[in-house]
């Protein structure tokens, strides 16, 4: 969709207006209720919800001015700001990442000097381009809209200052635990057994390229928990030249003798509670000792991970005391009827919040293992470093080998 387009949709998204009258089913002999069907059809699959309500801002507010704009439209942010067209300028990306911001200059030529402002996506090479604070300083608008800053390589600073900023802006920009959604997350996490005392995967696989590398991840995964509960697993493959292993790292060989069990509503009840075992909280005891009835929570966008078709069935032969969103019991979810859309109130949030549920439950593990070349997982194992590892001295650099 051409982003003029984009943004029209959005606009109408986001301007507060009677959803519900206006999107009613058709009625015939009225032309005007067939026009409104593709917009409708786009708000029957759309929500908003305050950043306020996922962020608190209260640390950052005195650092940096904020101005929350609810209706996305440029038009509508130029008339509250009072600037003119000829007072904005419009950066648009030509593809994702389109661009990079390097405070010390020396550092942003060296890397076009030799050519190396570039990533590898998963269908080619892309290169980027490369921008210092100045250029963004010298430009005589008034307002500056950027296509998007987000990935977390974007903005490379180096003055102390600025770094220091930069971990205050991600601090903020960890989810909140003192909403309905917060205390939805705590209440799975104290049925899973509590903070630190289970393992945990963030596994990506509903997405084109995350789906092409589901099994590559999974075997992945697979070796990862094993070694972390100590599981023996294959040696790794050996080296090329450039330090790359000739083939991927074998999991280990599927036990012979699989044990499958279903998670009861109450986790207290055999057989679950005669063969799982919660890990330890505390970080310096180790996990070597539990294997495979090690307690694991799978944060996952695969629709039904045990269904007798799922690419992902051979983990639970591996971990049978798996733990998905889908055995929560519902009423856990309920304090998630609290939250609805800030443009249409009698829409609930529900359904929408709980991809970000499953990834915060997750984030409570003692570890967590993420999906490759995810930047939301990548974030979810940020999570889980504010809100476990960290809390006893450690960062998710301890855990590299």
């Amino acid at each position: 969709m051409p982003m003029e387009q984009l943004l029209d949709h959005l606009s109408w998204l986001t301007t507060p207006k009677d959803f519900e009258i206006l999107c009613q089913p058709p009625i015939p002999g009225n032309l005007q209720s067939y026009t409104r069907r593709g917009r409708c059809t786009e708000y029957q699959h759309f929500a908003a919800i305050p950043w306020t309500q996922l962020h608190d801002f209260s640390s950052l507010s005195s650092h940096v001015r904020i101005r929350f704009q609810d209706t996305v439209s440029l038009e509508k942010l130029q008339q509250d700001l009072g600037i003119s067209e000829q007072e904005t300028f419009i950066h648009r990306d030509e593809h994702l990442y389109d661009w990079r911001m390097y405070e010390n200059v020396s550092e942003a030529r060296m890397i076009l000097k030799n050519g190396s402002n570039y990533i590898d996506s998963f269908t080619d090479r892309k290169f980027y381009k490369i921008f210092t604070p100045e250029h963004w300083q010298k430009r005589p608008e008034r307002l500056l809209q950027l296509g998007g800053i987000f990935g977390s390589t974007r903005m490379n600073m180096v003055k102390p200052e600025h770094l220091e900023l930069q971990q205050l802006i991600a601090e903020t920009l960890h989810y909140r635990l003192d909403t309905p959604l917060g205390e939805t997350v705590k209440g799975i996490v104290k049925h899973v057994g509590g903070k630190a005392r289970f393992m945990a995967v963030h596994f990506r696989v509903g997405d084109v390229p995350f789906r092409n590398y589901a099994t590559d991840n999974l075997h992945m995964f697979e070796r990862n928990m094993s070694i972390a509960t100590g599981i023996p697993v294959p040696a790794l493959p050996p080296l090329n030249e450039f330090g790359v292993f000739t083939t991927l790292p074998k999991p280990p060989p599927k036990p012979k003798n699989t044990i499958h069990v279903i998670p009861p509503r109450d986790l207290r009840d055999v057989p679950w509670s005669n063969l799982c075992q919660h890990v330890s909280p505390n970080l310096t005891v180790s996990t070597e000792h539990i294997k495979s009835r090690a307690i694991v929570y799978i944060a996952t966008d695969h629709k039904d991970m045990r269904g007798e078709n799922s690419r992902l069935l051979e983990w639970f032969d591996y971990f049978p005391c798996t733990i998905t969103l889908n055995d929560i019991p519902p009423e856990l979810l309920d304090p998630l009827d609290q939250m609805h859309c800030m443009f249409s109130p009698s829409k609930s949030l529900k359904s929408y919040l709980i991809p970000l549920v499953d990834a915060m439950v997750a984030a409570h593990a003692r570890r967590i293992f993420t999906t490759p070349r995810s930047t939301f997982s990548k974030y979810i194992g940020e999570l889980n470093e504010a809100w476990v590892l960290k809390e006893q001295g450690y960062t998710q650099a301890s855990f590299l080998e």
